[in-house]
């Protein structure tokens, strides 16, 4: 499957004895997202202009404006992908120089002095997320008072910092962690757990479709990120400080084209159906 997906890329970078590899870490889902986003949008990260699809949620649509990005450079370079586990893994492999850069735009404080930040993918105060809960609930006909709903149990995964920072600047102390072997939407619909914090799609009533049922945001509440996002690249990796400098000349031109600002929309990070919302982040 990898080898496939980087033959159809090749045929977009340019063919150079003397083209850099940009090896690409990230988890396989994405990567078979961006190759069914890929194929029906034509097959040319360079000709997209619309990120409406299936299989466009925040991270694929990330993984595409990378690839756009390195085409609008002026690099001569040819893409690889290398499958990880988990986010964690991804960026000790890549701040080890191993791999160059990771697949989808990630929060400024995860940079550090062995890492390039590109431009920002998502500004500050743009990022969001709402209160999920099952179908059934009867938090989704109920009208909640901020306060009321800082007091209800939140759970997210254990390893998601920023999420958990965030929630606690707002006032949310009642958080349960889950490890990454528990599903949030299984323990959704077993009734486990009443109310998971997680990123709004980009569906007609913002509903989550998941093998375990479907989940709504209860309405009016969410929280917007401080910080804001940005692609990674290696500065341990031979060949880091060009990928770099390409990303970001090539982010220039698609910011410019008003490409970046439509892929954020239509991958549901800057939802319109909830801009009216109340935010509870802390001011």
């Amino acid at each position: 499957m990898r080898s496939w997906i980087l033959s159809i890329l090749c045929l977009y970078s340019f063919s150079s004895l003397a083209a850099i590899e940009v090896s690409i870490i990230g988890d396989q889902g994405t990567f078979s997202n961006y190759q069914q986003l890929l194929e029906l949008k034509g097959g040319n990260p360079a000709q997209i202009s619309d990120y409406q699809s299936p299989y466009s949620d925040r991270a694929t649509v990330s993984l595409l404006l990378l690839t756009q990005a390195l085409s609008y450079s002026d690099l001569q370079y040819s893409i690889t992908f290398v499958t990880s586990p988990n986010t964690g893994r991804s960026l000790r492999e890549l701040k080890q120089g191993n791999v160059a850069v990771y697949q989808a735009d990630i929060w400024e404080s995860d940079f550090d002095d062995s890492t390039y930040k590109s431009v920002a993918i998502i500004p500050k105060n743009t990022f969001e997320k709402g209160f999920y809960v099952n179908q059934g609930s009867p938090l989704l006909s109920q009208t909640l008072t901020h306060e009321q709903l800082r007091e209800l149990p939140i759970s997210v995964g254990s390893t998601w910092y920023q999420d958990i920072a965030q929630l606690q600047r707002s006032g949310f102390n009642n958080i349960d962690k889950l490890n990454r072997n528990q599903s949030l939407f299984g323990m959704l619909s077993k009734g486990r757990i009443n109310i998971a914090f997680l990123e709004f799609p980009n569906t007609p009533d913002l509903a989550i479709q998941d093998s375990y049922g479907s989940f709504y945001p209860i309405p009016n509440m969410k929280i917007e990120f401080q910080e804001s996002r940005h692609f990674m690249v290696s500065k341990q990796h031979p060949h880091g400080a060009e990928i770099a400098q390409a990303i970001d000349q090539g982010l220039a031109e698609i910011i410019r084209l008003g490409l970046v600002e439509k892929a954020i929309q239509q991958s549901g990070v800057k939802q319109q159906r909830v801009s009216h919302w109340q935010s509870l982040s802390a001011p």
